[in-house]
């Protein structure tokens, strides 16, 4: 049985509360209270808990509960159960004006990624998190969709930080994730595709997925890119391209291809002036069994091309990928001989240069760097 006492000594203006824990040892605690019936209260919770703890029922909300009716007692204000969701809502308020657009997203994207994978323990206590779960979700997306292993640590080092940030502000003893065993960032090389591969793609595609190939190969646009891009990005009159990498933020300005002003001339319609070029694939998520990448890894195997699959400690792995007609633009354009800060230009800038501000001197070179590529049409191996 509880009970309180006034320090013996004088000392301490505050109640003490005598009680016994679970494994029967009496301890001498103080309440915080110099009011009597406030300090009878806090007792009162506390011959609670021990009791509930000596049957097995104390569990975390039995302990939020009991402590929260304790502190409304003495006039405080209650504890509220800050849940994964919650927390992860409110960091990703505050970095939405700390940090660029496409490194917000890039945020975003992470942390609804989790949240999706904790299910309904997402609206549970923060601190029932565990490093176990962070461990299921590394080894989820290693066995998925054939992530690389250095987007999973990107993944992961977002994760890690909104847990090390809760752990600062006293919602957490310590941060689940430093606990985490991160695999090794050995990359694995895309491999090019090669011209027959690409016609072999194209004559089983559908218009949307070849628009989105096109996209891909004559711009180095990343996936994403390729499928919202829109027709206000497209001024067929001076045979420009011009848009916003989702990744990084940066702006791109590129001359278009003749084989993509064909495929664009093919696809225009005066009842669509507007919106996405891939008006169905604009909708659709990248990962996932009906994903993107998984659209266009059938569509491999369908066209008969290889993915050049490999099995590394962690996860399999795909040479190719909508990603190596990134690096079919980039290396075909080196073995060309067009420089490298040309190259830069035409798959990203590092500045934000927006596109009117080019002046025909300045596009000249990026022309002739397009206009080096040869065309699918003409059967000429790239």
């Amino acid at each position: 049985m509880a009970s309180i006492h006034k320090d013996p000594r004088g000392k301490s203006p505050f109640w003490f509360v005598a009680y016994t824990l679970p494994d029967g040892r009496r301890a001498f605690r103080s309440t915080k209270q110099t009011d009597r019936k406030k300090a009878w209260d806090v007792a009162r919770a506390l011959e609670k808990a021990t009791q509930k703890a000596r049957v097995g029922e104390l569990t975390e909300i039995a302990v939020r509960k009991l402590l929260g009716d304790a502190l409304e007692s003495v006039g405080q204000n209650p504890l509220t159960i800050e849940t994964p969701r919650s927390f992860f809502a409110a960091w990703l308020g505050g970095k939405k004006i700390a940090v660029k657009p496409g490194v917000y997203r890039l945020y975003n994207m992470v942390i609804t990624r989790f949240l999706e994978f904790l299910g309904e323990r997402a609206d549970k206590s923060l601190s029932a998190v565990t490093a176990g779960d962070i461990a299921a979700y590394r080894d989820v997306r290693l066995g998925g969709d054939s992530v690389s292993v250095g987007t999973l640590l990107g993944d992961l080092r977002v994760i890690k930080g909104v847990f090390r940030a809760a752990a600062r502000r006293g919602l957490l003893l310590h941060s689940p994730a430093d606990a985490l065993e991160l695999p090794a960032n050995k990359p694995l090389e895309r491999d090019v595709f090669s011209a027959d591969e690409i016609r072999a793609l194209l004559a089983r595609a559908s218009k949307e997925w070849q628009t989105a190939i096109l996209t891909g190969y004559y711009l180095g646009a990343r996936l994403s890119d390729a499928v919202r891009l829109q027709w206000d990005s497209i001024d067929l009159s001076r045979g420009l391209v011009h848009y916003t990498q989702g990744k990084t933020g940066r702006k791109v300005l590129a001359p278009i291809h003749q084989d993509l002003e064909t495929q664009l001339l093919a696809i225009a319609s005066s009842d669509n002036p507007g919106g996405y070029l891939c008006p169905i694939l604009a909708k659709t998520r990248n990962n996932g069994r009906r994903g993107l990448s998984a659209q266009f890894q059938r569509l491999m195997r369908v066209a008969g091309v290889d993915p050049r699959e490999v099995q590394s400690a962690h996860n399999k792995f795909s040479r190719k990928s909508f990603h190596s007609l990134r690096h079919s633009f980039t290396s075909r354009l080196a073995n060309l001989g067009v420089s490298a800060d040309v190259r830069m230009k035409l798959v990203g800038h590092k500045t934000v240069d927006v596109h009117q501000r080019y002046t025909h001197v300045e596009l000249e070179p990026l022309k002739q760097a397009i206009a080096a590529l040869p065309t699918l049409e003409a059967r000429k191996d790239l």
